[in-house]
């Protein structure tokens, strides 16, 4: 059987004649969890055998081993994906504006409880 990207929207197959790297699922749980959710297919569940093609990370979710070759690090999840816009995220300008309101609030607590103690 052909091993296929499981992404959506993604038709790479593992061929001889093209150089591709094909990454399995992670067997930890909580590693395999946030794939999971990275993926956003709905109903997915991986088989031992589910691959991610390597179209799917950045280049910095690469590392060179000793011998040289391009090989995944330990802690990314894939991340580009060429998602339907019903499966888009579009982040929220004012969720974003918001957070940092709140951290920069919290860090001026902490600098002047720290001061007065």
């Amino acid at each position: 059987m052909v091993e296929s990207c499981s992404a959506v929207n993604c038709c790479n197959r593992r061929r001889e004649d093209v150089k591709m790297k094909f990454h399995r699922i992670p067997t930890d749980p909580n590693m395999r969890k946030l794939w999971i959710h990275a993926i956003r297919r709905e109903n997915f569940t991986p088989s031992a055998k589910t691959v991610i093609c390597e179209k799917r990370f950045t280049p910095e979710d690469y590392e060179v081993s000793v011998h040289g070759n391009k090989v995944l690090k330990k802690v990314p999840v894939p991340s580009v994906f060429d998602f339907p816009a019903h499966l888009k995220k579009e982040p929220s300008h004012r969720r974003v504006l918001k957070r940092k309101h709140e951290y920069i609030i919290s860090r001026m607590n902490y600098g002047i409880t720290y001061i007065v103690l």
